[in-house]
Order: C-alpha cells, then structure tokens, then sequence
C-alpha cells in the first residue's frame, strides 16, 4: 500500500497553522466588525456597508456575547478550525502507525486507511488469531466451548475496523469457518446440565454485525462464507419456490443477491416510500409503514450506512434492549434487476429495514422465510421496543362498553401518536365481492396500517404493496366491521 501525496510533516505543519489561526480569529472578528461598523456610519442613509449577509451581520457586533463567543463569520471559525486541526492530527498519527503497521507483516485495506480511528495494535490482533487458532478442539468438555468463544468475541468487539480487517486476513478460512460453526451450534450435551454450547443468538449477531460493519471490502466474501448466517435465505420463500407472490401478481425469475445503485435515502423517508413486493411479510411491513407515518425521523435514525458499505439497521431484543444488526448490502433481486424484497421509492432504507428484521427476528435461521406470515403487533418490539397489543376495551379506560372494531376507538389510538395496525379475514370470498371504489387495493389474509381519519368518521388505511397502484382505501364503519379485524396498536418513541 502506498500513500503517495501526503507528507506527514507538512500536514502537520498545516494543522499547526489552522490552531494559530483559530485562537487568532475571535480578534479578527472584532477588527472586522468594527471595519464594517465604522464604514457603515459613514455611508449615506441606505447604503449597506457589505452586500454578503454573513459580513452584514458583523455590522455593530463589536463585543462578543459572554460564554457564547461569537455566533457569525469568522468568529465562528474558532471552533471550526479547532475540529479541522484535530481531525487532520488524529488522522496523521493513524496513517503513520498504519505505515509502520503494514512494515510489520500486517496487511491494511486501502478503502479502511482513512477511518477515524485510533492507530492499530499488532498485539491485539495478534491475541485475536491466537484465540482463534484455540478453538481447534473446543467443541467438547466439562462445561461447553462457550467461555472461549465468548473470550474471543470480546477480543474481536474491541479490535479498530484496521485491526479487524488484518485478523480476518491472516486468519486461514478453516479456523475462521470453525469459529462460524462453534457459534452458531448452542446445542448442550444432554448428560450435563452444565454443558453450554456456542454463543446466545444475541450475542452471535451482535459480534458478526460488529464485524462485518468493520471489515474491509475485500474481506466481506470472506467473512460471509466464514459465517453464513449473516446472510438471511431466501430460498424458503413463496416467491422463490413459486415465482412471484400469489396475492398481488407480481412474478419473477433468477432470483439472485445484488447491490443495489439507488441511495439509502432519495429524501426523507415516508410511508409512501414502502412497497412490499413479493416476499409475504405484509405483517412486517404494514407495521413499518405505520411506524414511517408516525416518526420519519425515528426510521431515519434507526438505520446507518457504514464506510465499508455494509448497512446497519436498530433492532430492539425481547428485554427491551437496542442492537445494531449489520447486514451485507446485496439485496435479493430477479434476472431483471428488479428488487424483490420490500422497496423504496429511488431508497433502499427499506429493503435493509426488512434484511435485518429476517436475521433478528429469526436468529439468522429462517431467513426471509421465516418472516412470512405472521401478526402486526410480533414486529412492534423489535421495531420500536414497545409491545404491540390489541385495541380493545382494555386500551382506553372507561370505554369497556365499545367494540373493539369501533372507528371512534381506533381514532383514539391514532391520535395518541400510536402506530395502528389492522388486517383482513382469512377468506377469499371476500376477494370477489368489495366495494368497486377500492380498485385492487383490498385483499384477504392481509395487513394495512391506518393512515388517518376523514371528517365524517371514516378511516383511511394504507396498503404495504405501496401507494403506486394501491391507493389508501377510505372505509365506513359498516365497511371496516365487514372486511377488517384485529385492530392493533403501539407507541413510537
């Protein structure tokens, strides 16, 4: 690896200058400010002293505000400059301990050099590979091979993303593949209570994520045959076994991994932006675009692109706890190119929102099959970390009197800033005979997600195939009764 075109000396040099000129420029705000202000007085009534807005505001600002400093150009540049200098220095002393690193027989992926991090330790992944070599045999004893594999994951969660790519280099595809397995196997020897096995799914998801969110790019195919199950299956689904999803029509071909070329976000995120496609997980879905329509910016923070180009996705757990759950950025696609897992619209941020629920939801076993079919309210935790729960008597106190399938109640809900849910009856009769206004965006044995109210009481529920040719259905009380059940709701954070 060669780091042609930058000069450790004179990079310094330079963030030495950005410090001085960073104490220096409080002063020469003043200077600036009074320059301006002076000039302004002398001007003829209406004249501005500056046409740039930033250098009119210095215009009177003569004393800096006490604790605050200066809140406009080039006072700002105080802390500006200040964070440019420390970057640049953390950066430099990271590129030359990477330099004396590679010297040493580690190897350093180029597309990891310039990571905000703190410089690699030979020694720690030199105690990564030792511990990983250990392995070879542990898969029996008095009390399992859990204790050493836990011992390596916390080797490998402290290893820089630097560190980390070099273990998996140097490490021989066997023992990587040993670690793999032993984590994955959790079966106890039955002659011995004591006898604990592999890792907690939990735990084995969150050190894989942890590693593939670090690891180089030419690394990743590596570290997933190592570790298969940081891929969901698709091979489970309807869709591939039948060729398409029976309920909407849409049919493929050749489905394969692919990554995708649309960003993870084309604006900000919305419920509109949800299309479900084939994979029979409406469940799932349904309950993401209600999640979408309350809190775009819940949904925004709850997903993150990594510098490797993995994307890791916020899960909560059974307890109530949050996880990164990381997932590889190929999605499953036909001969087209034409995605087949749940998509945006020109965004991704679905697609990995659903790729990372199939592992967390599943352990990583059942894959995209796994999450077909199932009830909204299973998705909320893992979701929002609250538990979804039937709209009944028991949601509103004092209404014990209401059916639970009341609009009024459902309003409540809704209005409460929950996220609703509701689905349709296992019955296909009902496909042939709905109302006409509803084109073909009602189905049985399906889910929707509320997406208001009208001012006469009805509701407006929202289909997860999308908006785009499954416009949201407006439906009467008398309507919902006949064709909707099993109103649910959850609170977003």
């Amino acid at each position: 690896m060669a780091y042609q075109g930058f000069d450790p000396v004179q990079l310094k040099a330079l963030a030495g200058d950005l410090d001085s000129l960073a104490q220096h420029a409080g002063g020469l705000h003043s200077k600036l400010a009074g320059l301006l202000t002076t000039a302004q007085q002398n001007l003829p009534p209406g004249t501005r002293a500056s046409v740039d807005p930033n250098l009119q505001g210095l215009v009177g600002d003569l004393v800096a505000m006490p604790f605050f400093g200066r809140s406009r150009l080039p006072g700002v540049l105080t802390g500006e400059l200040g964070d440019m200098q420390a970057s640049m220095k953390r950066r430099i002393t990271q590129l030359e301990a990477l330099v004396a690193f590679q010297k040493q027989g580690y190897p350093v992926d180029e597309s990891i050099v310039f990571l905000d991090e703190a410089p690699p330790d030979p020694k720690k992944v030199d105690a990564a590979l030792k511990e990983l070599q250990a392995l070879n045999g542990k898969d029996f004893g008095n009390n399992g091979n859990r204790d050493d594999l836990e011992k390596l994951s916390r080797l490998i969660d402290g290893l820089t993303g630097a560190e980390l790519d070099a273990m998996v280099t140097k490490a021989s595809p066997q023992d990587l593949a040993r670690y793999g397995k032993l984590a994955d196997c959790t079966d106890d020897s039955g002659w011995n209570p004591f006898d604990h096995n592999g890792l907690p799914t939990q735990e084995r998801l969150d050190t894989l994520g942890r590693m593939l969110s670090k690891v180089g790019a030419e690394n990743m195919g590596k570290l997933t045959t190592a570790f298969p199950g940081v891929q969901p299956t698709f091979e489970n689904t309807d869709a591939y076994k039948n060729g398409g999803n029976s309920q909407n029509g849409q049919n493929n071909s050749g489905i394969h991994w692919q990554v995708p070329s649309d960003p993870l976000f084309n604006g900000e995120p919305s419920a509109d932006d949800i299309n479900q496609r084939q994979f029979g997980d409406c469940w799932y879905v349904a309950s993401l675009s209600a999640v979408a329509l309350k809190d775009p910016q819940f949904i925004k923070d709850g997903i993150k692109q990594n510098d490797n180009g993995t994307v890791s996705v916020r899960i909560w757990d059974k307890d109530g706890n949050y996880h990164w759950v990381t997932v590889t950025p190929d999605l499953p696609t036909d001969t087209n190119g034409t995605p087949i897992s749940t998509y945006g619209n020109g965004d991704t941020w679905p697609a990995y929102y659903e790729k990372a629920f199939a592992l967390a939801y599943t352990g990583g076993e059942g894959g995209y099959g796994g999450i077909e079919g199932d009830d909204p309210k299973a998705s909320a935790p893992y979701l929002t970390g609250h538990n979804g729960a039937d709209i009944d008597k028991s949601v509103f106190l004092g209404m014990g009197s209401q059916d639970d399938k009341d609009l009024n109640h459902l309003k409540k809900s809704f209005d409460a800033g929950k996220a609703v849910t509701v689905s349709t009856p296992n019955d296909e009769s009902l496909d042939k005979n709905y109302p006409k206004e509803w084109g073909n965006a009602y189905h049985s044995n399906h889910a929707y997600y509320v997406r208001g109210f009208t001012g006469d009481g009805k509701i407006i529920l929202g289909n997860p195939w999308g908006t785009s040719g499954y416009p949201p259905l407006t439906v009467t009380q008398d309507q919902f009764n006949k064709y909707f059940q099993s109103p649910e709701a959850y609170d977003v954070p």
